[in-house]
Parts: C-alpha cells; structure tokens; sequence
C-alpha cells in the first residue's frame, strides 16, 4: 500500500478543478477528515468509493491510481528479469517464492503457472517433501494446460500434458505416466518416453518393438534429410561438403546392413552411387572407383535377394512386416537394383 499515490492524484485533481475538500466529501459522502486524510496519504479511499471520486474528476480510475500500462508492464519485465537470474543459479526456491508471490497478482499468467511447477518438479529432487513437490508440479501444470487449451495453443497443451505424465511417473505411478503418454502419442512424438517407462515395469518385449520402431523412422529421416542437403551442397557447387554429408549417411545405412540382403543394401547403393558422381566433380578418380565398386556391391546383392521386410535389417528383428509401408514406398520409387542403376553406374564411368 506504501506505493499507491491516489492520495496525491486526488489533491492534484481536486486543485486542478479548484473545488474544496468539503465539495469532495459532499459528493462522494464521506467527512472532510477523511478527504485530509487521503491527500496527507494517512489512509486510502475505500475501493468502493473509486468509481465515484474518479467521476468527480472526471478521469478513469487507473488515472486516479497513477497506474499506467506501462507501469505494469514494466513490473511484470522485472519479475520475468528475477525469474532468470535465479533459475540461472538453479536456485530453486528463490524462483518459487517469485513466482507464486506473482501469481497472486497474475493467477493465470500461463509463463508463471509453467515455470512454478516446473521449479517444484525440479526442487523435488533434493527436497525432503519431494511427492509433496511432485504433487504441487501436476496441480500448477494442469492450471497451465487449461490456459494453454483455452487459448488454444497445441504446441503447449501437448508438452504439458508430457509434463504431468512424467510427474506421475516421479510418484512412482508409472501405468498412468503410459496411459496419458499414449493418449498424445498419435504422431508417434513420445514413443520412446513410452519405451522406457514400459520397460521400467517389466513389459520389456514391448518396449523394445517401440524403441526399435523408434530407430529405424528416426535413421530412414535422418536418411532423407542428409540426402536432400547433399543435394544442395552439389547445387552450390560445394562438392566437399556434399561429400561430407554422403559420408555421414552411408555410415548411418551401412550400419543398418544384415548377414540377410535387406532395404538398407538397397539405400547404401544409392548412397555410394551419390558419393562416385560427387568424387568424379572433384576429380578424386581413386575414390569415385572404390565407391562405385561399393554401389555395385550392395547393389547385386540385394538384386539377389530384394528383401523389403524391416524385420530383416539389424537391430530390427522386433518389427511386424510392412511397418512404414515400405513396399508402397519402393512402388513410387525407380527399383534400387542393379537394373535401375545400370544407366547411372555408366554414366559416372564416362
């Protein structure tokens, strides 16, 4: 209350007007004593009578306040300042003593409600009321997920609701941290959370198909993905780090490879195939024959034997078939073999 400057605001107003104490008092129904009182900042008007003394002005009552939108804006950047600076130093709970002291003033303030239970969660850890603390982090996410959800946001509604499951999970109820997982998990964006937490009580069989599914989308993105900034660096003229990027991706594929011809055979002759064509541009004539003779290798081998099942590629023996749809996928594609690259292979050797 020592900030407030209504009392000042009204003696100033009142001057500006050129009415008397007494006039004020009249109007809005209280003693002149009171009037000396409020401009001698001794005691502040009752709330009620805000609406009252600001129409006697004729001002709006965050005039009469003193209180700007700046002014709270400018208090609510030195919270946020405060905040870091103290979450800088993993201090804990000098960040919760911030932030729940500015959730009285901002109580749906989504940043607050996320960063309160994110400290709690954090606390937890070396707290001696650590499920206390986890129990605290689920009730200030889950007053943050209804902001997030209400505002429509579902980036954040899906990373909150990741949070409150792992805070099930930190209480040592891990079959709901897999249910509430699994309700989010359409994209398949939390699998290998998933994985781990199944294992974690004993369901080891399925947790290894979800963790083994998790390797082969992320290597076959990781895949494309290395394979189409190939195709810029060679665009650029930056044969180099085309190469580079080659290199980075046949490892990842060949890494793939299995005693039994599989896919990865049919990726690892394209990837070697790439890797000549960009040795033939720097004129690396060594390197683009031993490559080349690699390209054929993985090539002929998987033409005697063009096994698309991912159950076949190492490390994924836990797979159903046909996961990921592989043959709809080499449908739309030119056929990796042999056949199809014979007019390629002729042409890095012209």
């Amino acid at each position: 209350m020592s900030n407030l400057n209504i009392g000042n605001k009204v003696a100033e107003y009142r001057r500006e007007k050129g009415a008397t104490q007494e006039q004020l008092a009249d109007y809005v129904g209280v003693s002149v004593a009171a009037v000396s009182k409020w401009e001698t900042n001794q005691s502040y008007p009752d709330i009620t009578l805000l609406p009252s003394i600001a129409d006697f002005f004729e001002v709006s009552i965050d005039s009469l306040l003193d209180y700007t939108l700046a002014d709270g804006a400018k208090k609510y950047k030195q919270i946020c300042e405060s905040i870091f600076e103290a979450s800088s130093n993993s201090d804990y709970n000098t960040v919760l003593t911030i932030t729940l002291d500015a959730l009285k003033k901002y109580p749906n303030d989504f940043y607050l409600l996320e960063t309160t239970a994110s400290m709690m969660s954090n606390r937890a850890w070396t707290s001696e009321t650590q499920q206390q603390d986890f129990k605290d982090a689920i009730k200030y996410y889950e007053r943050a997920l209804k902001i997030a959800e209400t505002k429509g946001d579902k980036h954040k509604t899906l990373w909150i609701k990741k949070d409150i499951a792992y805070q099930y999970d930190n209480l040592g109820d891990t079959d709901t941290a897999i249910k509430k997982l699994s309700e989010i998990n359409e994209s398949n964006a939390f699998g290998f959370e998933i994985a781990r937490l199944k294992y974690k009580i004993g369901e080891k069989e399925d947790a290894k198909l979800l963790v083994q599914s998790e390797l082969w989308g992320s290597a076959f993105d990781l895949y494309r993905i290395s394979s189409e900034l190939c195709w810029y660096y060679r665009e650029e003229g930056n044969f180099d780090m085309a190469l580079e990027c080659q290199k980075y991706h046949i490892r990842l594929m060949a890494g793939l490879t299995n005693d039994t011809p599989n896919y990865a055979d049919a990726l690892c002759a394209s990837s070697y195939s790439d890797y000549a064509k960009n040795c033939k541009n720097l004129e690396r004539y060594d390197e683009m024959w031993q490559n080349l003779e690699k390209a054929v290798y993985h090539a002929a081998r998987f033409d005697k034997n063009p096994l698309y099942r991912l159950n076949a590629i190492k490390f994924m023996e836990y797979l159903p078939d046909g996961n990921y749809d592989v043959k709809q996928f080499i449908k739309s594609h030119k056929p990796w073999h042999i056949k199809g690259h014979e007019r390629e292979f002729r042409g890095i050797c012209r």
